[in-house]
């Protein structure tokens, strides 16, 4: 005869650490629902009492059950993980930039192949590198280089003229006591405006 017996509290309200953390209730973290209100102080203390009352993980794992809980809601959205059948560039849809991603992938081993046998890690990263390579074509352009070569120009500026003493804004050479006079450029020459 099949036991009848009714589910022990426990085993209907097992919940890890990170579930519990990952429980939510309309669209909010219950744990910021229980302890939003309260001084920072105390919420440790009290979203642990929380968990501590057979209720309240019943409540939880109720909440978990019927409501659609997110599936591993982190800072960074992550692909589904492939099979171990599938090539490494097969979910790009098109062919032609699935081709530019074996290319770039085999290149960028070749360049790397010294440290591959001794760096696992490396050949994810290599790949990725070369899918998004291949799926954005233009972010590694001329207008790209142009646009890293003014910032890097705009960067060592800046830094010639804190070391100078001096700042391009007259509002800014007034409020800091500065003289209005541009000192002199690497060159040793003038950099006063010809009028």
């Amino acid at each position: 005869m099949a036991d009848k017996r009714a589910p022990d509290t426990d085993e209907l309200a097992a919940l890890t650490k990170k579930s519990w953390n990952r429980v939510l209730r309309a669209g909010r973290r219950l744990r910021d629902e229980v302890t939003g209100d309260l001084p920072p102080m105390l919420r440790r203390a009290a979203w642990q009492q929380f968990q501590e009352i057979a209720l309240a993980r019943a409540a939880c794992r109720l909440m978990q059950l019927l409501e659609p809980q997110p599936p591993d809601s982190g800072l960074y959205r992550r692909r589904a993980r492939r099979s171990a059948d599938a090539g490494l560039f097969d979910d790009i849809p098109s062919l032609d930039q699935r081709e530019r991603a074996k290319k770039i992938y085999a290149e960028l081993c070749e360049r790397h192949s010294d440290r591959l046998p001794s760096c696992p890690w490396l050949r994810p990263v290599l790949a990725g590198r070369a899918r998004w390579s291949a799926t954005h074509p233009d972010a590694r352009g001329s207008a790209w280089g142009r646009r890293m070569r003014r910032r890097k120009g705009g960067k060592h500026v800046q830094r010639r003229y804190r070391e100078q003493g001096w700042h391009p804004l007259a509002s800014v050479r007034k409020a800091w006591g500065l003289s209005a006079k541009r000192p002199p450029n690497d060159l040793g020459q003038s950099t006063e405006p010809k009028v």
